[in-house]
């Protein structure tokens, strides 16, 4: 019977335990829950914000992309497969930083919220079966916490949302306007034909490296490998150094320094937006190329009118300084020596806003025939129009005509000891190797030493007609070489000089320049004068 009356009372207990739960449940638990979750789902989104603000707008700690991050390739998105480093400048926001800061967000309400839910583990594991026995009094706690880790998710995953549209407006946006900047460019270095001639290695590149004008411990983090609008910056970027920087080429080319990308050497201000034209010379040795480009960058910088003609570099003012005592003195200009690099000469053009820059080249004879010096002639490739000087002297059949008669005029000439087709064809040869589409380029055939070879029987009446310098050609043997540059240029013009007349004389050494500088969009420092000639013969292909 005592038995019964144990039974009766655990029964009886549990019964009673479980109706003041129910009554604790219904009439405390469950308001306390609606109203714990409300308040926690609302004190959630209140911490949510404040944390996202302080992430967004205050102190962001180590979680900034900074430019040395960027220059280290941490940044995958800006890696290319080329060896070039990244640049060491800030990112632009919506590139990556928008997602570092959301991520601290994210992480900092972690923090704030991690320690509630210690606390309260803690408490419950103390509490042991007492405090598993309240468990309608430990809902309302529970939920509350529910309640505010919910608001503060809400509120990371609507500002993920927000980030979301407009990092990717921003990203649609970006794209097209950095589509529009690069092709108008592009688009106004090809018409204006500008790039960067490297004098050193004679490397020509339409992006050049610009240096920042800032302060930089290490003179490298100072550069700028691609300017152009991009992840960097759009319409400016912002350097490592602090310093706003100019996006696009042609802008860039203001301001800055600019530097071969190749071997890093000094380029002429403007290099990339001016535009650069690039002549070389050749022919065989002893033809006269060395003294025609004497007399011709003499002759332009001497030309007066409304366009200033000016040395670009401290190199060209002291090659210049050669060349006037030379052409000033009338002596003959010194051999070139094939041990050296190309003479190379670049003169500034200048007419109000129009900028351009004229270098031309002057490679010994001997240089251009060997295919292991003149592969590394890359102006070669690069341009538009080439200038082959011919010693008239050198034809085998005015050689074979005149050479024991005339013995003294052929040693004043210094008469060159190779034909004059090998040497044009050495040159052909390598620019067709290397993928160079001559048909697309012009070419200037001069006959030189025009005032030693009209002392010749029959040779005075011949004058500086392009016609009748081909005809002429032609009549000595020269047809096959005649027929080899028409047929390898696009438009070929012959012209008859001497670099001993005046520049301003309708003969003189400027006319082929003259003509050449006609298709480039360059101030035109010498206008074209009427020489009294019928129209000129000038071989197109098209």
């Amino acid at each position: 019977m005592q038995y019964v009356f144990i039974i009766a009372a655990v029964v009886l207990a549990v019964a009673l335990y479980f109706y003041v739960c129910a009554l604790l449940f219904i009439y405390v638990a469950v308001p306390a829950m609606v109203l714990g979750a409300g308040l926690g789902f609302a004190a959630g989104a209140v911490t949510g914000l404040v944390v996202t603000f302080m992430a967004l707008f205050g102190d962001q700690g180590a979680r900034v992309l900074t430019p040395a991050d960027v220059a280290a390739g941490k940044l995958k998105i800006l890696r290319t497969p080329t060896a070039v480093r990244p640049d060491f400048a800030w990112p632009g926001y919506f590139v990556a930083q928008v997602w570092l800061d959301w991520w601290t967000m994210a992480e900092r309400i972690a923090t704030v919220l991690r320690p509630a839910w210690q606390w309260s583990w803690t408490q419950a594991r103390r509490s042991g079966l007492v405090g598993l026995a309240c468990w309608p009094l430990l809902l309302p706690v529970a939920v509350t916490l529910i309640g505010v880790t919910a608001g503060a998710a809400a509120v990371a995953v609507l500002v993920l949302t927000i980030l979301i549209v407009v990092t990717g407006a921003v990203w649609i946006a970006g794209a097209a306007i950095t589509a529009v900047l690069r092709t108008l460019d592009r688009a106004g270095q090809v018409v204006r034909r500008s790039a960067g001639n490297c004098p050193r290695c004679y490397q020509v590149s339409p992006h050049p490296v610009y240096r920042c004008a800032g302060p930089h411990h290490n003179d490298k983090s100072g550069l700028h490998h691609d300017i152009r609008p991009g992840l960097l910056g759009v319409f400016y970027r912002r350097c490592g150094c602090g310093r706003r920087l100019p996006t696009m080429v042609l802008r860039a080319a203001r301001s800055m320094a600019a530097l071969c990308p190749l071997c890093g050497a000094d380029l002429h201000s403007g290099a990339g937006a001016a535009t650069d034209v690039r002549v070389p010379v050749f022919g065989a040795p002893s033809s006269g190329k060395t003294h025609l480009v004497m007399a011709s960058v003499v002759g332009l910088l001497r030309q007066g009118g409304d366009v200033k003609v000016s040395l670009a570099d401290e190199h060209s003012r002291r090659t210049y300084t050669t060349f006037a005592a030379v052409i000033d003195g009338g002596g003959s200009a010194v051999k070139t020596d094939a041990a050296h690099p190309p003479i190379a000469i670049t003169l500034r053009m200048q007419q109000g806003k129009r900028d351009a820059l004229l270098h031309v080249y002057d490679a010994a004879g001997e240089a251009l025939a060997n295919p292991e010096l003149n592969e590394k002639f890359q102006y070669l490739d690069a341009a538009r129009t080439l200038v082959f000087v011919l010693d008239p002297f050198a034809i085998p059949d005015v050689r074979q005509r005149y050479q024991r008669t005339f013995a003294d005029l052929f040693r004043t000439a210094n008469v060159s000891a190779d034909l004059p087709e090998p040497s044009y064809q050495n040159i052909v040869t390598r620019l067709r190797q290397y993928g160079v589409r001559t048909e697309q380029k012009r070419l200037a055939f001069v006959v030189s030493k025009r005032d030693l070879v009209q002392q010749l029987p029959d040779m005075s009446g011949l004058a500086d007609d392009p016609d009748a310098v081909r005809s002429w050609l032609i009549d000595r043997g020269a047809d096959n070489l005649v027929a080899s540059a028409e047929r390898d240029f696009g438009t070929v013009r012959f012209f008859f000089v001497s670099a001993k007349d005046s520049a301003a004389a309708a003969a003189g050494p400027l006319r082929p320049f003259r003509w050449l500088l006609e298709d480039e969009p360059v101030p035109k420092p010498v206008p074209q004068q009427a020489t009294g000639h019928r129209a000129a013969h000038q071989y197109n292909r098209t």
